[in-house]
């Protein structure tokens, strides 16, 4: 006798026969862009959704799928909203929106290096780069959820020459550094230049590409 088609597979017929695509990974700005840079396989752009928001999808340096962002116009602000799996559990993790909308894993200064420094259009030290978003704290099986909201910059800011976010494999400590403390790098007590930059959250460990408008 047939069996019936699961719940599952009813939703998911249904969700294709919409035509709704949730697309991943990274990509560049231009043909040129990323014609010269290798992208993981299966890669493509921003997800529009209803209400002027979009969906940013995620990968890992293997090209897995890691997590997916959705950013979404609010007055003025734009709400940050990530669901992620697949990443090293029980930590704090750097978030960041980064300035070039390229993610290539296998990039010669490092995996995603290919994505720029921070989102820093006022050149502020870290901590109050437009890009610095609250890190995100991984629980034990690897998950993590953020849902924050800013007015450092608009959807339309982002889209303008496209943008990267990345996690990173370490802690932000959003250069907080006590003036006790002292760098060997560094002329004087406080953050030394990398902690002013990117706040010592180390590697890049995931990478999703918000096209260019």
């Amino acid at each position: 006798m047939p069996r019936s088609p699961s719940r599952t597979a009813l939703a998911a017929a249904a969700v294709a026969a919409a035509g709704l695509v949730l697309a991943s990974g990274c990509g560049a700005d231009d043909d040129q862009a990323a014609a010269a840079t290798p992208q993981p396989s299966g890669t493509s752009s921003t997800t529009p959704k209803g209400g002027g928001a979009v969906d940013v999808v995620l990968r890992d340096g293997a090209g897995a799928e890691v997590g997916t962002v959705t950013l979404t116009p609010a007055d003025g602000s734009v709400q940050v909203e990530g669901r992620f799996h697949g990443l090293p559990a029980g930590a704090y993790h750097g978030f960041h929106i980064h300035q070039k909308p390229v993610c290539d894993p296998k990039a010669p200064d490092g995996p995603f290096s290919t994505a720029g420094p921070h989102f820093n259009p006022t050149n502020a030290h870290h901590g109050e780069h437009a890009g610095d978003l609250p890190p995100l704290l991984v629980d034990s099986d690897g998950t993590a959820e953020i849902t924050s909201q800013t007015d450092r910059f608009t959807l339309g800011d982002l889209q303008e020459g496209g943008v990267a976010l990345i996690v990173h494999a370490q802690p932000d400590n959003f250069a907080h550094i006590p003036d006790r403390y002292r760098s060997t790098d560094a002329p004087a007590p406080g953050p030394d230049e990398k902690s002013n930059a990117t706040g010592d959250a180390g590697d890049r460990i995931a990478c999703g590409v918000l096209e260019k408008a």
